[in-house]
């Protein structure tokens, strides 16, 4: 009976030093990301990205990130950015394993991080969609010059326009002006890049109507009153 638990031990024992091995083979044949220093967590590789804030309706803002492999500190960090459309390449510095960067929408990006003592990351690509973006129609223009209801000088053969239009998302693009004899006036001009119209011909004891639409970058239209004014 002494030499049956005597053998038995000794079959455990070799069982528990087989197991171990293993394991230990597998864990020294199996490094992770050898070589590489730092790896990389957001955006991933080779996705589209819809995540981050909406800045317009071209631009967004996304938050990178990265870790050390391993215990060592290689701050501070450089991230190249390269817009591949066009190869435009950026480098922003940080001494977190983080950086927020604006980027614009409908964009193939490449990125990479490099620290102190050599260290890098692969690099990655994704295509930057950004989050929804809800845009805001423009104000409808004001006229500033002549107000609306104002008489000018009787001797005047042109008059000037001038108009403030505004937008929360700060992207007005250009105008449509109406202008005429008529309370409904015609179009005279479309796509002005400027908030004013110079040199538009009038005539002594007529009164005139004009309105603008104001259009912003994403196809939002405002339309203002109707202004008027009177010569002499």
């Amino acid at each position: 009976m002494k030499n049956s638990w005597t053998l038995l031990l000794t079959m455990l024992v070799c069982l528990s030093c087989g197991i171990d091995s293993d394991v230990l083979n597998y864990s020294s044949s199996t490094p992770i990301d050898e070589g590489l220093d730092i790896l990389l967590l957001y955006p991933l590789n080779n996705t589209e990205v819809k995540d981050g804030t909406s800045i317009s309706a071209t631009e967004s803002r996304l938050v990178f990130e990265w870790t050390n492999n391993g215990e060592n500190d290689f701050s501070p960090y450089n991230l190249e950015l390269v817009n591949l459309s066009n190869n435009d390449t950026v480098i922003y510095e940080s001494i977190e394993t983080m950086s927020t960067i604006n980027l614009l929408r409908d964009v193939n990006y490449s990125w990479t991080v490099t620290g102190i003592s050599d260290s890098k990351s692969e690099t990655w690509v994704f295509y930057n969609i950004g989050p929804d973006y809800e845009s805001s129609s423009p104000f409808p223009a004001i006229a500033i010059s002549p107000v609306s209801g104002a008489s000018i000088s009787q001797t005047s053969t042109t008059v000037n326009l001038i108009w403030k239009a505004e937008d929360e998302d700060n992207d007005i693009l250009k105008f449509d002006l109406y202008f005429g004899e008529s309370e409904n006036p015609a179009i005279l001009h479309e796509d002005i890049n400027a908030s004013r119209y110079n040199g538009i011909p009038v005539e002594a004891g007529k009164t005139y109507y004009w309105k603008i639409v104001t259009k912003d970058s994403v196809g939002n239209e405002s339309t203002s009153e109707v202004f008027n004014f009177s010569v002499g």
